[in-house]
């Protein structure tokens, strides 16, 4: 741990900020909580006008994160932490003069932890003041996970899983391996924490998922992913992400399957190919052979589990591994996904739209934003809020990006934002879902 050092603080009402904690946070972190669920306790619009926008120095490449308050906090790759209040206005700007590259997170004290390419974890206490740093060996692209005792988990490029008393003090380190030769490997994933605190995580050279004790980091079970027909196994690269009954669920790089982990042991209950979706009415000559998984999935009020690879379609898989439908939207792909409490999905992409689609697969709503909106996060009725990821930096004078909030409560003379699908399709009917197998 290293003192803190080179930090400049720009106050704007900062004393403010983080007025409530984790436990009632609307969007606590990456995935929205700390099993990276993308499940929402709020219902999000289905049509609706940019309610407000905020221009932030650069991209932001990991989700905003809001507080019980609605406060909106932006990591943003300019160095600099930003918190709107609730109708868009600034209030503080905090800089660490590095690019911060991942989700914050808020603790159950309303402690803000955020990651930097320098490979320093801040904490930042209520008021806007950073209470320590501590420095990993690489930067950080892991958004840090908050146990319920204060533990704070962050994983590094350094190839190590860093566990972190609420005082900064380092606990224990889990490294995970790298690839041929190489001892030490590479983490961009972010940790998830069980229903009975166990913390998993992959590293992104490792073929593997860990189950760690969180007293010490000892290894409670390894799962291998097996090879990918004659190919060497896939690796992690988006965050486990575990449902309320302890399942663990995760995509790969170079592997087009869903797995589910059984949290006991570590087996695999079920992998599914998710480029197979001949059952639902989709030929394999419309899909990219090579597509894969670079982003978590996310997870409905029922237990369906939404998923996409890095191709045009979004799939609805059943807890028991079964694709229940798969709907396209637009042509580009490689969505990033939230779903609210009434089950509809909200696919981000680099086309410039959120995609709003119902719980059978049928596309209610796009939400036109432009740039390259990603991690939708729903936080508050009726409120959508998505950042733009791309880097303007190599562009015209003036181009900027953008922190959208979107909702039906439209502004006077604001124009509307939402459209309607040109074509909409019908999916199939859901099927009838088969008992799980063993039980």
């Amino acid at each position: 741990m290293r003192l803190r050092s080179c930090l400049v603080i720009v106050p704007v009402l900062f004393a403010l900020i983080l007025a409530a904690g984790a436990e009632q946070a609307r969007w606590m972190s990456l995935g929205g909580d700390f099993q990276r669920s993308g499940l929402s306790g709020h219902a999000g619009p289905t049509w609706g006008c940019v309610q407000w926008k905020f221009e932030p120095g650069g991209a932001v490449v990991g989700s905003v994160t809001v507080g019980a308050d609605g406060r909106v906090h932006i990591p943003c790759e300019d160095g600099k932490l930003y918190t709107l209040n609730a109708d868009g206005r600034l209030l503080s700007v905090l800089d660490v003069n590095t690019p911060l590259l991942s989700a914050a997170s808020i603790d159950p004290d309303g402690n803000l932890y955020v990651g930097g390419r320098n490979g320093m974890v801040y904490a930042i206490d209520p008021n806007g003041i950073v209470r320590w740093n501590y420095g990993t060996g690489d930067a950080i692209y892991s958004s840090p996970a908050v146990a319920s005792n204060g533990g704070v988990y962050v994983g590094s490029s350094d190839g190590v899983l860093h566990a972190l008393a609420p005082d900064g003090r380092e606990l224990w380190r889990f490294t995970t391996t790298g690839p041929g030769k190489l001892t030490a490997g590479t983490i961009l994933a972010s940790p998830a924490i069980g229903p009975d605190g166990t913390v998993y995580i992959g590293g992104l050279y490792d073929p593997n998922l860990y189950a760690l004790d969180p007293s010490d980091g000892r290894v409670k079970w390894v799962c291998a992913f097996p090879p990918v027909g004659e190919e060497s196994p896939g690796w992690p690269f988006a965050s486990p992400v575990v449902a309320d009954d302890g399942t663990i669920y995760q995509t790969l790089l170079y592997d087009s399957r869903l797995y589910a982990v059984e949290p006991n042991t570590g087996a695999i209950r079920w992998s599914t190919d998710l480029l197979d979706l001949s059952a639902v009415g989709v030929e394999a000559g419309a899909l990219n052979s090579d597509a894969d998984g670079w982003s978590e999935p996310a997870l409905g009020p029922d237990g369906t589990i939404y998923v996409c690879l890095d191709d045009p379609y979004l799939r609805a898989v059943d807890p028991n591994g079964v694709i229940q439908w798969a709907t396209q939207l637009g042509t580009v792909g490689g969505f990033t996904l939230s779903v609210d409490k009434n089950g509809l999905i909200y696919a981000a992409c680099d086309d410039g739209y959120v995609y709003v689609v119902d719980p059978y697969g049928l596309e209610v709503t796009q939400f036109e934003l432009g740039g390259w909106p990603a991690f939708p996060v729903i936080a508050g009725e009726d409120l959508l809020i998505v950042a733009d990821s791309r880097d303007y930096s190599g562009y015209e004078a003036g181009a900027k990006n953008a922190i959208w909030a979107v909702s039906s409560a439209c502004p006077q003379g604001s124009e509307p934002v939402s459209r309607q699908p040109e074509v909409p399709v019908t999916p199939p009917a859901p099927r009838e879902l088969p008992e799980p197998p063993g039980r």
